[in-house]
């Protein structure tokens, strides 16, 4: 190569990858770590939003969609592995429109996204990186995608130079995958119970009895058979501490609890030097932690700690909620009331160079204080990378597992380590000295408010009211910054003192929790006026026609066309589930029936998810399933069930199948069939398409034989007097053709929800024979 070709041969890359990428990249100027951590990327890279579906649709193109966040370390790895790569960059720009999603900022399309990953057959984890199509069909998927060939699997180039290749000369197979992975996501279960089937005590008896089958009993923790990694997954930890009240259920929760708390603790979960909780261990016996620490761990663990310590008497529990509350003020506290998201797994590019040591460097610090410190202590070597990354000297900090299991079982640990803190000060020092982990800046509504009711059920058990002005001071952020009067309702975050982001369920059930909770504990009025403001939004934006709960407003546009997927309560409390539990409570504190009975018919739009699997759903079902709560769950539903029964015996709305009249017979000589509607004077059906996504469309398919394409007429306008906006239905009678494209069908299926004007009833399926008699 000469002088002259080695000095163009940059320029050249670079117009391939599609520009200056400092200067245009869409990313650099977006509110998100994790996003500008791309902007210098050649990858022609775009934020989630109609400019790039747009884009997609106007030159035929699919779509790549890359899904992670700041603190994930497969993320970073992608970034310098792929994304930095001018070659690779070219590739994605020629073949695709790519997308960057922080998932901490659109939860609903992450959730949607994994889903899609999962019914493609691939695991799940992030990065999540979804193939689509530019109708928004996804037709591949996966995480991690090596550089360069590995045994078994071809490289992320070879990958992009397939799929791109099969779009231009034959997609029609990808196509064909994209509408049947779709089609599965859109179908989903019904997720409503009938009101008199919910029962919280049952669901906690039988969530105790699913954790006890995947408890492990050597080292605590749940997981399937197999799994290696192990998280705190703080909702089941929720479930167990409520059920500690229970005389029936605690007797199988407080060993569970009680193992499990010890053995993340004793272990490298959590951070003996510099306290905090890590996200999670890549080994079973919480020795080996993957070492990104994040806000919403943490802001549920000092809580549970700090109350379990004062339920089973154990001091350790306490020191360990105090430390993870003395990491929060220290790293992510952001100095106007609120806490930053998280803190990243890597250093200088590698994994863990923040945390380790070697035993030689301990003595150095140390001195000769090291052997005692030594023998209280153990370092857990990290395991070889299984794809040849760097690791860091040294090993991971634990407490020396017998001996301080000996020490907890006599109770007396906490003393035991007490003479350590200033070993852990020292150690802390010399760790920062090589430098600090970068933060996700971004201060999220849901997060803060999670830790503010940390911070409170901490506080009491621990006589703390630093604590507690802490948690005052999270909801003052949240009202005085987040919260718009004009709109009434919350933004999600703060970046850079920026408000801004489309705030979701979960933020306003957990910033209402906490504000009902600071109304509890101080009696100032203020935080219950604002606990009712949030409610009212709850209520408005986030219930439907029928009191179903929606994680965004259902007529919220910028979405996915599909509803994201209930996971229960996974690594924290769904929005669902915390904003059952907040109007119950704001119902009691206000004496409000009519609140309460919301709360459970919202309960019922997805109960049969609770009752299939209520492990899953430990916040909630511990929540529920307190005494108090529990009685007015209870009554609310017997209410329920009396109130539909009334209005069904009175000729009331009863189901959708009572109002619609469904007949089809063979015409035109056997090339279609005429489908009859005759739908009940007041009442209506949703036409096809529907102009709400959480409505379900009137549509016809077939038992058996073929039928083709069905050009539904167009719906009437209509708008009832508690809506914002008018939707298309159909009324009176309405006749379909529906063209038969092969064997003639005997039977046929309708699709119908039927509705009036106060109240959309639950879809139905009618199925009806085809008169073969002809025309």
């Amino acid at each position: 190569m000469t002088r002259l070709q080695a000095w163009l041969w940059p320029l050249v890359l670079l117009a391939m990858a599609g520009g200056p990428a400092v200067a245009e990249n869409r990313l650099a100027a977006t509110a998100s770590d994790y996003l500008r951590d791309h902007a210098d990327n050649p990858v022609d890279w775009y934020p989630w939003g109609e400019q790039a579906l747009a884009l997609a649709r106007e030159q035929d193109k699919p779509i790549f969609v890359s899904v992670g966040y700041s603190t994930c370390y497969w993320c970073h790895v992608a970034k310098r592995e792929l994304y930095e790569d001018p070659e690779i960059a070219a590739a994605m720009n020629e073949g695709f429109v790519n997308i960057k999603i922080d998932r901490e900022q659109r939860p609903d399309l992450d959730r949607v996204l994994m889903a899609a990953t999962r019914a493609l057959g691939e695991g799940g984890g992030w990065p999540n990186n979804v193939f689509l199509t530019p109708d928004l069909e996804p037709f591949f998927a996966g995480s991690y995608f090596p550089p360069e060939p590995l045994p078994g699997r071809e490289s992320f180039p070879q990958l992009l130079e397939r799929l791109s290749d099969q779009w231009q000369s034959n997609r029609e197979p990808l196509l064909e995958r994209a509408e049947a992975t779709a089609e599965a996501l859109r179908e989903g279960a019904d997720t409503s119970l009938a009101p008199e089937r919910i029962d919280p005590t049952d669901w906690r008896a039988r969530a105790i009895k699913a954790l006890e089958d995947q408890f492990d009993p050597l080292v605590g923790g749940f997981a399937p058979p197999g799994q290696s990694s192990r998280f705190p997954q703080s909702p089941r930890l929720a479930l167990l501490l409520s059920a500690l009240d229970g005389d029936d259920q605690a007797a199988r929760a407080e060993p569970m609890l009680r193992q499990t708390l010890a053995a993340m603790s004793i272990g490298a979960l959590f951070d003996h030097v510099g306290g905090g909780f890590h996200r999670y261990t890549v080994d079973p016996e919480w020795a080996i932690p993957h070492f990104e620490k994040m806000l919403v761990d943490n802001a549920q663990l000092i809580g549970h700690y700090a109350r379990a310590g004062q339920r089973l008497d154990e001091d350790w529990f306490g020191d360990v909620a105090a430390r993870s509350v003395g990491y929060l003020e220290r790293r992510l506290w952001a100095d106007e009331g609120s806490y930053f998201t998280a803190e990243n797994a890597e250093l200088d590019g590698i994994e863990g160079k923040s945390y380790v040591f070697t035993a030689e460097e301990i003595r150095a610090v140390l001195g000769e204080d090291a052997e005692a410190f030594l023998d209280w202590h153990q370092l857990a070597g990290l395991p070889e990378s299984r794809i040849d990354h760097e690791l860091p000297d040294g090993g991971a900090v634990n407490l020396a597992v017998g001996r301080a299991l000996d020490a907890f079982e006599r109770g007396e640990l906490a003393e035991s380590i007490a003479g350590f803190e200033p070993d852990y000060a020292a150690l802390l020092e010399a760790r920062q000295a090589r430098g600090l982990p970068q933060r996700d800046r971004k201060q999220v509504a849901e997060f803060n408010a999670l830790a503010g009711l940390g911070l409170l059920a901490a506080a009491q058990p621990l006589d703390r009211g630093d604590w507690h002005e802490r948690a005052q001071a999270v909801g003052d952020w949240l009202w005085t910054r987040l919260w718009d009067a004009d709109a009434q309702r919350l933004s999600r975050q703060v970046y850079e003192g920026q408000v801004s982001g489309e705030a979701f369920l979960s933020d306003h059930a957990a910033a209402g929790r906490l504000m009902l909770a600071l109304y509890g504990t101080s009696h100032d009025i203020g935080w219950l006026f604002r606990a009712q403001r949030l409610a009212a939004t709850i209520e408005r934006d986030y219930l439907d026609e029928s009191g179903r709960l929606h994680e965004r407003p259902p007529q919220a546009a910028g979405g996915l066309p599909l509803s994201p997927p209930l996971t229960g309560d996974d690594a924290s409390p769904s929005g669902h589930s915390q904003a059952v539990v907040f109007l119950l409570d704001l119902g009691a504190v206000l004496e409000d029936p009519a609140r309460q009975a919301r709360a459970v018919r919202a309960l019922a739009g997805f109960a049969a998810q609770v009752d299939a699997a209520p492990a899953d759903w430990g916040f909630l079902v511990g929540a529920l399933a307190r005494s108090s709560r529990a009685e007015v769950v209870t009554r609310e539903a017997a209410r329920l069930t009396e109130a539909t029964q009334a209005t069904v015996a009175t000729g009331g709305p009863g189901e959708t199948r009572d109002h619609v009249g469904v007949e089809a017979r063979v015409a035109e000589g056997g090339a279609a069939i005429l489908v009859r509607l005759v739908i009940d004077e007041g009442f209506h059906i949703n036409a096809n398409p529907a102009s709400e996504d959480f409505l379900v469309p009137t549509r016809v398919k077939a038992v058996d034989g073929e039928i083709g394409t069905i050009d539904y007429p167009q719906g009437k306008a209509f708008r009832a007097e508690f809506a914002r906006s008018a939707i298309d239905v159909y009324e009176g009678v309405i006749e379909l053709r529906v063209p038969v494209t092969g064997g003639m069908p005997t039977r046929l299926l309708l699709d119908l929800q039927a509705c009036d004007d106060e109240v959309c009833l639950a879809p139905d399926e009618v199925e009806v024979a085809v008169d073969q008699g002809g025309e």
